[in-house]
């Protein structure tokens, strides 16, 4: 056997330290539980999130949308652009400062009440696993990666 080289002992801080590694892995644990529950309405997770913040936040401009999830505007506006295209939200044409307005069609907003009851299974499912306490230590440890978040 060899020495631990300097690059084998700095992998293995990373590996018992990093917290990205470890809310990346979360993450797309996380995203799979919601994806597969949403998956029979056509949305992932990304998508019903996006359509839950407009009809939440009412954001006047993508930029704005952006700022609120904490996301690319690039990003955003092509995750925008497909949710468009599937008739669910509705872009309107840049104005005043070339904001344009964000709005869920009848259609975004029917498929976001039917998406929210398979939503709900996972995140009740998961509430239960964590109890009341550690789900608020959870949020709260997040909340101090962007102060003032607190959605």
């Amino acid at each position: 056997m060899h020495e631990m080289s300097d690059v084998s002992a700095q992998a293995k801080d990373i590996g018992a330290r990093c917290l990205a590694v470890r809310v990346l892995r979360a993450g797309r644990v996380l995203t799979r539980l919601y994806d597969e529950a949403l998956r029979p309405t056509g949305l992932t997770i990304t998508q019903f999130t996006l359509l839950n913040a407009i009809e939440n936040r009412q954001p006047g401009s993508i930029s704005q949308l952006a700022e609120i999830l904490d996301i690319d505007r690039t990003t955003l506006s092509r995750n925008l652009s497909l949710l468009e295209k599937a008739g669910l939200v509705h872009l309107g044409q840049a104005g005043e400062r070339r904001r344009r307005e964000l709005l869920l069609t009848s259609r975004g907003l029917d498929r976001l009440r039917a998406a929210y009851p398979r939503w709900q299974v996972v995140q009740d499912r998961l509430e239960a696993l964590f109890g009341e306490s550690e789900l608020d230590d959870l949020k709260a440890a997040l909340g101090k990666i962007r102060p003032g978040s607190g959605d």
